[in-house]
């Protein structure tokens, strides 16, 4: 994923003026509302706070993911703001937190907002990366960093998957995890489908390779799913289906997580899920 085709320059904050974590979740939640990524920030902060006292999103490496799903946005936006003396996130690594990105997207686009999380954690996952988005002056040069380790990493991605289908093994895989990489790449691309302006052809074009991978079965619920409550895919959290919000079994919760070689689905909403 490019994440830079989600952030804006101005969304960019080089030196936070807050000095706490309350503060810096207000300051950019606000910032997202000023450059009219959406239509409130009241909302979001609610999310946002109410998730951080719940588990921190603190991921290590000095970088924090607070986000929200609002309905009513277009596609996913995100602010970035770089805390020079680091906060105190309660981070899983306990050290302090440096780069934060504030994401908020629209409830269809959870899988890109997924996406967007893993590259920025794989991205800044390089030391050299991260030094580089800490010693950057200004916005413009942040946003540049982040541009060009991006696209260098989407291409090189882009080239891995290549070099996949190309291998006569790859066809004859068919486990859990295999159809779960193949539905959350599809689900992907469909919203992207939905929110891009240019290059729908391309993306359409991937959009029926990947379908020519996945077992006509799981392909057949999956359709059927996105077209009577998209998404088909979805996370569980804290045992929590992040489809229908229902608790799920703990026992049942530990069995999909450790069961890979098959899909499950939800118990109550029969999506398909995967445990983060």
């Amino acid at each position: 994923m490019e994440i830079t085709k989600f952030i804006a320059r101005q969304c960019i904050v080089p030196k936070l003026e807050s000095r706490n974590k309350p503060d810096a979740l207000k300051e950019l939640t606000r910032l997202l509302f000023d450059k009219k990524k959406m239509r409130e920030s009241g909302m979001a902060l609610d999310q946002i706070v109410a998730r951080e006292a719940t588990e921190s999103t603190g991921i290590g490496n000095g970088i924090a993911v607070p986000h929200a799903r609002i309905p009513g946005m277009k596609t996913l936006a995100c602010a970035v703001g770089r805390a020079v003396e680091g906060l105190d996130f309660l981070a899983v690594d306990r050290k302090p937190v440096h780069l934060i990105f504030m994401i908020c997207y629209p409830p269809n686009q959870q899988t890109t907002y997924l996406n967007f999380v893993a590259t920025v954690a794989r991205l800044l996952g390089d030391k050299r990366h991260l030094e580089a988005m800490l010693a950057a002056p200004t916005s413009e040069e942040m946003f540049a960093v982040l541009e060009e380790v991006s696209l260098t990493f989407a291409a090189k991605h882009e080239e891995a998957v290549l070099k996949l289908k190309a291998d006569p093994a790859i066809a004859r895989v068919r486990d859990g995890h295999a159809d779960l990489i193949l539905l959350a790449r599809l689900q992907l691309h469909l919203e992207m489908l939905a929110a891009a302006k240019t290059g729908k052809t391309q993306i359409k074009d991937r959009i029926e390779a990947i379908r020519g991978l996945v077992e006509p079965r799981i392909l057949n619920h999956f359709d059927k799913l996105m077209k009577g409550r998209p998404p088909a895919l979805v996370p569980v959290e804290g045992d929590t289906c992040q489809g229908c919000f229902i608790k799920l079994p703990t026992k049942f919760v530990q069995q999909v997580r450790q069961d890979i070689e098959h899909i499950h689905t939800c118990i109550n909403c029969s999506r398909y899920i995967y445990v983060v």
